[in-house]
């Protein structure tokens, strides 16, 4: 039909216009946790981030920080997930249009046109509103333009599919190969699709040459599509560097010399496949040269430099993900093991993974597939629990809640009758379904735990489900055409029934259902809270943090908004490696290492056995906290400065060694000397501090060391902190959503509120301790940012109380009892709470209801005997106090 590719591109630009909107509106306003503070920085400063770079992705950052669209720079970077998803979306839209249209031909009348638009509107906007690929549309990640890579080549080899006897048809093919190229400067997953695509191309070898599938040619398809994998991953990716670095630079300009020549060789002999082949080589050679601003930028020394690959040979390894150790696919990594990046070569990990096959399987099924992916695709298009394990993660394999298992089932219609209509591009889809799912699973071999969910790797392969979704809708309408052949106008009633019901069960549901969840609005907590931390060092401090959330965050405050650049952040994980130890000691602002670079490049694990490690107090150092702290009344007659600190420092590996990390905290605290002051993070654990816990004095977000084991909290500092430093932006917002890990980390804001409300208990001072509960209250309400523990409410309850405040303890004495009402502390502190207050009738009420629900429990009869008693005696009184004098 003539108006067909109009209204077909009309839609396409619905499902982006739609997906946009939702994006914009949901998107973070500036940084997030995890990976976004470090790639929207090196983004900004064109720095080299963790391995194996993004040189693409930093590039296109670079550009869009430099766009005044938005106040934050951190939001400008987040356009691009939001923008670069919404083009998948589109792209989703076509491609499952182009299949459909692979066994239903182009369409020849108006119901063609309306199975086409719904099913491709259909599956692309539940895929759209999906939980991973939204989570991952709304904040400064790779994976949004990874997917946007993934879905434009599937789009574009349908394309050349239906041009390919056309002449000129393999520039589709040439295309493919530079998109290739740039998504490597992305993310590898993307190479994850070459076999589907390679699968278009072998099906068109078949129909060209008139042959059906045999072992022969199904045997060359298999050697060429890996032939062609193995060329870009590892060749191209991995082992052309690797030469280079073993050579000279200049083999990389003789590589592309002699494939320019190949070129030259295949199309004057009119040799097409070498040709193309070469060309396509070429062409994603020029794409994968993104890497080069990684050389390039390294050996300018930007603040951010991660395994400074600025020389060939740490190019490589950062190419090849050295820092996190090599993880083999076999063994399984079942617990127990230590992590992979606590070895070096000489110590392979492998030699601790012992081979015990039955343990290893039952930890892949029921760990590494049930949990690591299963549960993950049950989130898109299944449901998604909500209970929490004990070590964060949901814990619910399965479960229907939110979506009813619908956009699952039909999904599953689609495969099925997509295997029916198109076995070929069915079993395509499948390709890409397994080789971005399981495949990956067995790949990556996730050790147990996990730091964080890690549904994101395995987006593809809900992207390739999302388009049975589409064929599911296909699959019906098709059938009610056939059922209701003839009968026209009761085929076009039915559609549209059938349309809108799956329109509400598929998108409409998921934008609802997720919509909350996903809304970024309003969100500022790792802004806020890596400012709190930087902003409780006092100037030039050296700070100890502990993985990439209270790093990542801090180095976008620092280097893309100047703040505090003189505190130097020292990642403890990276404090494993030579690079970041030379970093740390050569680069401003310099940290104290006594250790010289050759030392540092050789250092490993260090044996150990339990010592008692002592650090003196240099007498500059005495001075400076007599005249300092001494002012501010935090050493007191009772709080001397000791001459030295004594630490039993035990080994923290196996028993018998010290991490890398360990041995440089203490050569840096060493080598300090008291002249720069030094903090522990708070999120930084026991087991990382090397038991110098009775040293480290509370100011804020971080722990201080100091010379004094009698000094846990600095009232002054931490108060000023708290109730005049700090930012606390939309904690007490309920419009604001918090998932719960920003929940659990948030508690060390109230931990640091309660530790100084102790102190003042301590002190007698009643007015400041219901000063402080109050401020902590007013920032970070009780109903939006909830307790972890229902007996921390009543913790907070008797700090009240015993500062004069009762109302405040019996309002969360009932609050708790509506929390655990079978709960005996629960019930018994209210109980105790009202029988102390008075208020006789309302603990016989409670009474009552519990003995109703336990006639066991002798000790509440006797108890509402006793309160029974109590209120009689006490209504009596109240009856004699009302009588009228009868004189």
């Amino acid at each position: 039909m003539q108006n067909e590719k109009l209204l077909n591109r009309i839609f396409a630009g619905v499902a982006f216009l739609l997906s946009f909107i939702v994006y914009l509106k949901t998107i973070a306003p500036t940084t997030s946790f995890w990976d976004c503070g470090e790639f929207i920085t090196c983004s900004y400063i064109l720095g080299i981030p963790h391995p194996p770079g993004a040189p693409f992705y930093l590039l296109l950052g670079r550009l869009f920080t430099m766009v005044p669209f938005a106040a934050d720079i951190g939001l400008r970077v987040n356009v691009i997930s939001a923008l670069a998803s919404s083009i998948t979306v589109m792209f989703t839209y076509l491609i499952i249009v182009r299949l459909i249209k692979q066994w239903r031909g182009e369409p020849k009348k108006g119901f063609d046109i309306v199975v086409l638009i719904a099913s491709g509107l259909i599956g692309s906007l539940t895929f759209a509103f999906t939980d991973t690929f939204w989570f991952n549309a709304v904040e400064a990640e790779v994976y949004a333009i990874s997917m946007f890579f993934t879905s434009i080549i599937l789009w574009l080899i349908l394309v050349w599919l239906e041009k390919s006897d056309q002449e000129g048809s393999e520039r589709y093919l040439l295309i493919i190969a530079y998109l290739v190229g740039l998504a490597i400067g992305v993310h590898l997953l993307m190479i994850l699709t070459l076999p589907a695509i390679f699968m278009i191309v072998y099906y068109k070898y078949l129909d060209r040459t008139g042959q059906k599938i045999n072992i022969i040619n199904l045997g060359l398809f298999a050697i060429v599509t890996a032939a062609t994998f193995f060329i870009i991953y590892p060749g191209i990716v991995q082992f052309i560097p690797n030469l280079a670095g073993k050579t000279s630079i200049w083999f990389l300009l003789f590589i592309l010399i002699a494939v320019v020549l190949g070129i030259y060789f295949g199309v004057s002999s009119n040799k097409k496949i070498l040709s193309l082949a070469l060309m396509a080589a070429l062409l994603i050679l020029i794409g994968y040269s993104t890497y080069t601003m990684i050389y390039i930028r390294s050996g300018l020394n930007p603040a951010i430099d991660e395994n400074d690959p600025e020389n060939m040979e740490k190019m490589v390894k950062y190419l090849n993900r050295e820092q996190y150790g090599k993880i083999s696919t076999f063994p399984r990594l079942y617990p127990g093991l230590p992590q992979p990046w606590q070895f070096k070569q000489e110590h392979p990990y492998e030699k601790y993974a012992t081979f015990e096959f039955g343990k290893q399987m039952d930890f892949f099924w029921e760990y590494q597939v049930k949990k690591m992916y299963l549960r993950y695709f049950s989130w898109q298009f299944v449901g998604k629990g909500t209970t929490l394990g004990k070590d964060g993660f949901i814990v619910e394999n399965f479960t229907t809640k939110g979506l009813l298992g619908l956009p699952f089932l039909i999904g599953l219609l689609g495969m099925v009758h997509h295997f029916y209509k198109h076995r070929r591009h069915a079993f395509m889809v499948l390709a890409l379904f397994f080789l971005t799912g399981v495949a990956i699973v067995i790949y990556l071999n996730q050790p147990d735990p996990q730091p964080r969910e890690r549904d994101y790797v395995f987006v593809g392969s809900f992207f390739a489900f999302a388009i049975w979704i589409g064929m599911g809708i296909t699959a019906i309408l098709e059938w009610i055409e056939e059922a209701m052949r003839g009968k026209k106008q009761m085929i076009m009633v039915l559609s549209i029934a059938i349309i809108a019901a799956f329109t509400v069960m598929g998108p409409v549901n998921l934008l609802a259902y997720n919509y909350k969840d996903h809304d970024r609005t309003g969100n500022y907590v790792a802004y806020d809270y890596s400012y709190n931390i930087l902003q409780t060092c006092e100037p030039n401090a050296i700070v100890f943090t502990n993985g990439d959330n209270d790093t990542f965050p801090l180095w976008f405050l620092q280097y893309v908004y100047n703040i505090r650049p003189d505190v130097r952040v020292v990642n403890l994980s990276l404090l494993n490696t030579p690079w970041y130890i030379k970093q740390l000691k050569h680069q401003d602002p310099k940290v104290p290492i006594s250790l010289p670079d050759n030392e540092i490049e050789s250092l490993e694990l260090v044996r150990w056995e339990k010592k008692t490690v002592k650090i003196p107090v240099t007498t500059a150092a005495k001075q400076h906290f007599s005249e300092v702290d001494d002012t501010q009344h935090l050493f007191q007659a009772n709080n001397a400065i000791l001459d030295e600190l004594t630490v039993d420092v035990e080994p923290t590996l196996f028993g018998q060694a010290l991490r890398v990390q360990d041995y440089m905290i203490l050569n840096i605290i060493f080598a300090n000397q008291w002249r720069k002051p030094v903090y522990f993070a708070v999120t930084v654990s026991d087991d990382n501090k090397l038991n110098f816990n009775k040293y480290l004095r509370m100011d804020g977000l971080n722990f201080k060391l100091v010379p004094t084991d009698r000094q846990p909290v600095s009232t002054e500092k931490l108060e000023k902190n708290l109730f005049e430093i700090f930012q606390f932006r939309g904690l007490n917002d309920p419009n604001v959503f918090f998932n719960d890990n920003i929940k659990g980390l948030l508690q060390n804001y109230r931990a640091a509120f309660l530790r100084l409300a102790n102190e003042y208990i301590k002190k007698g001072q009643n007015d400041k301790v219901i000063a402080v509960l109050d401020r902590m209250n007013e920032v970070m309400p009780e109903d939006i940012i909830p307790y972890p523990d229902f007996r921390i409410m009543l913790q907070i309850g008797q700090m009240y109380d015993n500062a004069g405040k009762t109302e405040e303890f019996i309002k969360r004495a009932e609050k708790c009892m509506e929390i655990a009402p079978d709960n005996p502390l629960s019930i018994g502190t209210l109980i105790s709470l009202y029988s102390r207050e008075g208020y006789h009738d309302k603990s016989v009420k409670l009474l009552e209801d519990w003995a109703q629900r336990h006639p066991a429990d002798s000790r509440a009869l006797q108890m509402l005997e006793a309160e029974r008693a109590l209120l009689a005696k006490t209504d009596s009184l109240n009856k004699n106090d009302t009588e009228p004098d009868q004189k």
